[in-house]
């Protein structure tokens, strides 16, 4: 009786070591973060679905994103799971894509494929982006109005390419 007790004490606490090394470690070098939420509205209302993609202007190694709710608020995160920002000046960059089959060629080989871009494509590059943000100590929060929905067609992709 006292075998079985000492085998299963035995295995929690090798359970409890070993979910205790299993927690995400942060990167060397990775700054403080401090906490950031944008908001995404096109003519008034939430967007959700937006990638968000803050591009440091300082050079930075440290990738920010997040991805707007259904009330159009993206809590950003640094290196894809730690929350928040790395202190500095940045580009945002948005998007938020549609893919749409059309006509199969026949029932076994897929037509071409059309990509459409929901937000006006100025906001999808660094290079053409008005947006940024200053990410400074404590909590970090900005709301960006990007204009009417539009679909512009973005890609083409056709069977075999």
């Amino acid at each position: 009786m006292f075998k079985p007790f000492r085998y299963v004490v035995s295995l929690c606490l090798c359970v409890s070591f070993l979910s205790g090394c299993h927690q995400s470690l942060r990167p060397k070098g990775l700054p403080p973060l401090h906490p950031c939420t944008i908001t995404v509205t096109q003519n008034g209302n939430p967007v959700a679905d937006v990638s968000v993609q803050l591009v440091s202007k300082e050079e930075s190694v440290w990738p920010v994103t997040g991805t707007t709710d259904t009330s159009g608020n993206a809590v950003l995160v640094t290196y894809g799971q730690f929350q928040g920002a790395p202190v500095g000046d940045y580009l945002v960059v948005l998007s938020k894509r549609l893919t749409e089959p059309k006509t199969p060629v026949n029932e076994y080989v897929s037509g071409v494929t059309e990509v459409y871009s929901l937000i006006d494509t100025q906001y999808t590059q660094p290079e053409t982006s008005p947006l940024e943000m200053s990410v400074k100590k404590g909590r970090n929060t900005m709301s960006f109005e990007i204009g009417s929905p539009v679909r512009v067609l973005v890609d083409t992709i056709r069977p075999g390419t």
